[in-house]
């Protein structure tokens, strides 16, 4: 899918629900999502998508609100955008630049963020930079705000 079209589809689902919040989302598709309270290195979120069943999304409690609202959307992407059947259990160094991986921090990013506020257009942003904008709202530990 072109860049383009999945900021498009994160504004029209965002304008039409009236929420960018992708609990709410996941909600409205049917897509379950549980936060954990798990001690696993390096775990922050996955999903796990099988045929014939609803997808979960399973989010590490260890992360503050807004990272675990940014992890959500990321997983949410995975769900909306690649149908087939996926288990992303982490982003890893191998698959950081995947097609997938960039979809999925495209798409929560064009969800979360008023595009407006930017300097450059998100569908213009390299996925070097777009990971960057994720993983500094990513944090784990209590909230600050």
């Amino acid at each position: 899918m072109r860049a383009q079209q999945i900021v498009k589809l994160a504004k029209d689902i965002r304008q039409s629900w009236n929420t960018s919040d992708p609990y709410e989302i996941a909600r409205k598709f049917g897509i379950i999502v549980i936060d954990r309270d798990v001690d696993v290195k390096g775990f922050k979120a996955h999903i796990l998508k099988t045929e014939g069943y609803p997808a979960i999304i399973a989010i590490n409690n260890a992360y503050t609100e807004r990272s675990r609202k940014v992890l959500c959307a990321h997983e949410l992407g995975h769900a909306l955008l690649h149908w087939d059947s996926i288990n992303h259990f982490s982003v890893t160094e191998k698959n950081l630049t995947t097609s997938v991986e960039y979809e999925a921090d495209l798409f929560a990013l064009a969800l979360l963020l008023d595009e407006s506020q930017l300097t450059i257009p998100l569908d213009k942003m390299s996925s070097s930079m777009i990971r960057y904008i994720m993983n500094y709202n990513i944090q784990r530990g209590k909230d600050t705000t």
